[in-house]
């Protein structure tokens, strides 16, 4: 949907601007209101995907391409015919044209590997809940803003497990649920219960900065790690003591959606492995194992997700091919499923 959109928003920019190319003594350049429809859509997209490379650069076209309609926006709504284009407003058009196509390709080249739910066989739902670690959370309602997104996959139309556990993925902050999607999935599809919960609480701050907002905070903290790793791993305390909470409050949210005889096979990957192992020690009855996704050889991008499949540019900045046909997510699934089959059996 991530592409889709980015896609649709292009195409807008595309039309406002390439209108110049066929628009001949036209008496209403009603094509004229794409331009502030681009800058919408580009800001609605960051607010449900979330900052990154396209998303910001996809921004930046549509502010472009409405500065550049400024004056045919005035004379639109003073209903003014038009007379002809000025030279300068070629010009911008023929420069956000050509950055529009380049992103275009850009976007199509870089899209992600994505796979239907529906066509798995396995049931997606997003679960909102909103409050505070201090007075408690409740589901929010449609009209009402949620700092807590919880990601539920399942298998379609039949039980999940013949045993009454659920894997539950805890999400390194250098990602989010969104960016370990087809490893869920596929979980879903050989029959697990799977729960992932990101929390943007103003009572569990990462950063303490502009970077802890929802549309932004990846972009922050992948940043912090590239820049100095050395300085980003010196906080890690500070960050088992954030995911403990995080993992008390989604221990209460599993009672509540499963039943206090839930079991737990929690999944980490990286940051929230220690915060695992305190949870486990501390309900040694509930949690079945805790498993670090970064213990398996394959799996070269640890802490970042599944992004040889989700975000393809961050992959290959890291020097990592598109994993087009999912191997290496598929045999992630597989080693989880091994490690969970173990667990049920007290190994």
């Amino acid at each position: 949907m991530k592409f889709y959109g980015e896609l649709l928003i292009i195409v807008v920019l595309l039309l406002a601007n390439g209108r110049i190319l066929f628009l001949k003594n036209a008496k209403k350049d009603s094509l004229v209101i794409l331009s502030p429809l681009g800058v919408l859509l580009s800001i609605i997209q960051i607010f449900n995907w979330g900052l990154d490379a396209v998303t910001f650069l996809t921004l930046f076209l549509s502010i472009l391409v409405l500065l550049s309609n400024f004056h045919a926006l005035f004379r639109y709504s003073e209903r003014l015919y038009i007379d002809h284009y000025s030279i300068l407003m070629k010009v911008w058009a023929s420069i956000t044209i050509i950055f529009a196509l380049v992103l275009m390709a850009g976007t199509i080249f870089f899209v992600p590997v994505e796979y239907s739910s529906k066509e798995l066989g396995v049931e997606e739902r997003l679960l909102r809940y909103e409050g505070s670690f201090r007075s408690g959370f409740e589901e929010a309602s449609i009209v009402q803003s949620a700092n807590i997104f919880v990601t539920e996959c399942k298998p379609a139309g039949k039980e999940a497990s013949k045993t009454k556990d659920v894997v539950l993925l805890i999400p390194d902050k250098r990602a989010d649920t969104y960016y370990y999607r087809p490893y869920i999935q596929y979980l879903a599809y050989e029959g697990f219960t799977v729960l992932s919960a990101d929390f943007f609480c103003k009572d569990c701050r990462w950063r303490h900065s502009i970077g802890d907002l929802k549309i932004c905070r990846r972009v922050a903290m992948l940043t912090d790690w590239f820049v100095n790793k050395d300085r980003f791993w010196r906080q890690k305390e500070f960050y088992t003591y954030n995911c403990l909470q995080e993992l008390n409050e989604l221990g209460g949210l599993v009672t509540e959606l499963y039943g206090e005889n839930t079991r737990l096979f929690i999944v980490t990957d990286v940051m929230a492995t220690d915060a695992a192992m305190d949870y486990q020690e501390k309900n040694p009855e509930r949690v079945m194992a805790v498993y670090d996704l970064q213990t398996i050889p394959e799996y070269k991008t640890a802490g970042l997700g599944v992004v040889r499949q989700t975000d393809i540019l961050t992959a290959m900045l890291l020097g990592q091919a598109r994993d087009r046909d999912g191997e290496v997510t598929k045999h992630m699934v597989m080693e989880t499923k091994k490690k969970i089959f173990l667990a049920r059996n007290g190994r």
